[in-house]
Formats: C-alpha cells, structure tokens, sequence
C-alpha cells in the first residue's frame, strides 16, 4: 500500500475530515443555540438542506422509539449526540484513509453506501443542489474506492 496518496483519495481525505468538523461545531452549536433558544427559525432549513428531514417512514419511526426510550434528554442534546457520533465516524474514515488503512477503505465504502439509497429517494422527491451534490459525491467515492481498490475482488 506504499507510495503517494492518488488525487481523488486526497479529496476524500480532505472531505471526511472537513465534514467531522463542520458537524463537531454544529453539535457545539445545537447545544448553546438549545441553551438560548435559538433553534426554531433555522433547524427548519437546515433539516431539509442537509437531508434531515425526517417527517414520516420508518427512520422517524425508530428515532421516535429511541427518544422515547431515552426521555431523560431533549431532542436538542440528542441531535447534537448524533452529530458528534457522525463528526467521530467520518473523522475516523479520514484520518484512516490518510494512514493508508485497508479498514478505513471498507469502513467508508460501507458507510457511505448505506445512505446513497435515502439520498437518492431525498433527491428524487426534493431536488436541490446540495443534495445532487451530496449524492453524486458519494457515489464517485463509493464506485472509486470499491473498484478503483478492488475491495471486493475476492468476494
């Protein structure tokens, strides 16, 4: 696995790590706006921008069940939990990748995958550029890293 990293693996990098820390300063951000009551004008926008928008199926289904489950904390802390726990996911693909780990090539490949079936269902039934974006992103480094890497050759 020696040698230089290749371009598209350096913008990958790049990106996961960027990511982990637009979504560390956004958890540090629900949790003071939460605090001062902040929330209500922008969350609405910034659900549906980022694909949060989560208003019937069964992802509202089972975060309902969870926040029932976990009725001590308030939906606030629990967005900004979720955050931090996927700033801690896309963090670890990053600095893996950077390291040059095989892990870290399946661990974003199978990561990433996951979601391109909700972003393209977000895509098809509310179209905006960020998401078009966002989809099209993921699936270049999902096909890029599986066959560019061959991680699934053996299989």
């Amino acid at each position: 696995m020696g040698g230089e990293h290749d371009a598209f693996i350096k913008v990958i990098i790049v990106e996961r790590i960027v990511k982990a820390i637009v979504l560390t300063a956004l958890a540090i951000g629900l949790l003071v706006a939460g605090e001062k009551g902040l929330l209500a004008t922008w969350a609405t926008y910034a659900q549906d921008q980022l694909n949060l928008d989560a208003d019937d199926g069964v992802i509202a289904e089972l975060l309902l069940r969870a926040l029932l489950l976990i009725g001590t904390f308030n939906h606030v802390t629990i967005l900004a939990i979720g955050a931090i726990l996927y700033a801690l996911l896309e963090g670890t693909e990053g600095v893996g990748l950077a390291m040059r780990r095989r892990w870290a090539e399946y661990l974003t490949v199978i990561a990433t995958g996951i979601l391109i079936p909700y972003e393209a269902y977000e895509v098809i039934h509310n179209v905006t550029l960020f998401k078009i974006g966002a989809l099209l992103l993921n699936l270049a480094v999902v096909g890029y890293l599986a066959y560019r890497k061959r991680l699934f050759a053996g299989i």
